[in-house]
């Protein structure tokens, strides 16, 4: 098909063979939605041109077919409500073959027994005691950074927790998300994600944030970032644009 076929293009034009592209799905009440706010409170229904439903598994079957192997959900009823979409989640897991990271807000028992197909991340701002590296299950670690300001739950600064983490068996996988650059095509926090990098060796970094093209994704590669989380810039079609514009040029 053509959309495996420009997976394909995509890891050998850019060279990376070992890096996750993972496509990002905000879904609230059931629909994919899109921030309308600064403060992220507000929200309306997304519009992608990779699909003209707000079904959130309809943009799931989307992402598979295309050849992503891994989808990233930010569970808005959960994080803003304490009220997660298990039903959801749940489908996405199953009904997919996509590997499914979610952020629910607080991760509870009843969380982990009821999505246990899903993998939980962390985020630091939900992070209120190092109780929470005794996780029970594999997890992930959302390293939240606005307008140059750690977002924490714990009166820690970003060093202090980078070096708390930093020796920790438990926490392998880490999201690092400049959130003042999310759903903007600002280009990523390169100079973060060189610090990060520096300071935890041996981890997984993963980013999120400002990513516009897959020079950006390339960029984030060579300074040894494993996956980018990306949501714009293919829900509006720009980052295919530039694939499209390449397999026309061969």
């Amino acid at each position: 098909m053509i959309y495996s076929y420009i997976f394909k293009y995509v890891r050998k034009k850019f060279k990376i063979p070992t890096m996750e592209i993972v496509p990002v799905m905000d879904v609230k009440n059931g629909k994919l939605v899109r921030s309308s706010d600064p403060k992220g409170r507000e929200f309306r229904e997304l519009k992608s041109t990779l699909t003209s439903s707000a079904d959130p598994l309809e943009l799931a079957a989307v992402y598979e077919h295309i050849g992503f192997r891994e989808v990233y959900i930010s569970d808005l009823d959960g994080i803003l409500d304490g009220k997660p979409d298990y039903e959801f989640l749940k489908n996405v897991s199953m009904r997919c073959r996509l590997t499914v990271m979610a952020d629910i807000g607080v991760w509870t028992i009843e969380d982990i027994l009821n999505l246990e197909k899903v993998k939980p991340v962390i985020a630091s701002e939900t992070f209120s005691s190092l109780n929470a590296l005794g996780f029970p299950r594999d997890f992930v670690i959302n390293i939240d950074v606005k307008d140059g300001v750690f977002m924490s739950g714990m009166d820690v600064g970003l060093k202090e927790f980078v070096r708390i983490i930093k020796d920790s068996r438990t926490v392998n996988e880490i999201l690092l998300t400049d959130l003042s650059r999310v759903n903007l095509a600002s280009g990523p926090n390169l100079d973060l994600c060189k610090y990060v990098l520096g300071e935890l060796p041996g981890k997984t970094l993963m980013y999120a944030g400002g990513v516009r093209n897959m020079l950006d994704i390339e960029m984030l590669f060579e300074l040894g970032v494993k996956k980018v989380l990306v949501g714009a810039a293919l829900n509006t079609g720009s980052m295919l644009k530039e694939i499209y514009k390449g397999l026309s040029s061969r």
